[in-house]
């Protein structure tokens, strides 16, 4: 793959984030059920190493909408993640593969932020305090991070084939 960027990688990452932005606004009423992992597997699978400039303009675009707060430094450190594993595993084409990876990270998501949560909301006087504090509020999350997972899971199972074909078509229209 080109590591240098071209006017459709360009356009691809806007129609990315524009495409993200809309479904998480579309599923906004819905705890934990998104379409940003999915959307961010798929188009690391089209990208590449590329699709990384996806995570800060998205989350610029997240911070502008809603004000800034922890969540734009988890953000920032937790979806490129999914994009390096995506990366790793971008041969695979199972989609029983791509459902579980989705759901797991969906799953682990709660405890992918609590480094965050830490550093920013504990004023513990000691480090066991602060980790403590923040093993109780991934705990309490667990919940939501069950939703995200079966929704993850969910979501890739049904659209991952169909969509997977569309990003094959473009690499190959693209080329």
């Amino acid at each position: 793959m080109d590591k240098k960027f071209e006017i459709k990688d360009i356009a691809y990452i806007g129609m990315a984030v524009a495409l993200i932005e809309t479904c998480k606004m579309a599923l906004a009423y819905l705890p934990n059920i998104e379409l940003t992992s999915f959307w961010l597997i798929m188009f690391t699978l089209l990208l590449g190493w590329k699709a990384l400039i996806i995570v800060p303009i998205f989350v610029a675009i997240e911070a502008g909408l809603y004000g800034p707060h922890v969540w734009v430094i988890m953000y920032l450190y937790v979806w490129p993640i999914l994009i390096l594993l995506t990366h790793l595993f971008r041969k695979n084409g199972n989609v029983l593969f791509w459902a579980l990876l989705s759901g797991f990270f969906g799953l682990f998501f709660g405890a992918l932020c609590t480094p965050a949560q830490i550093i920013f909301f504990t004023k513990p006087e000691t480090l066991d305090a602060a980790l403590k504090a923040g093993f109780a509020w991934w705990v309490a999350g667990i919940p939501y991070d069950v939703a995200h997972a079966i929704g993850n899971f969910s979501i890739m199972f049904v659209l991952y084939t169909p969509i997977r074909i569309a990003v094959n078509k473009l690499k190959t229209f693209s080329h």
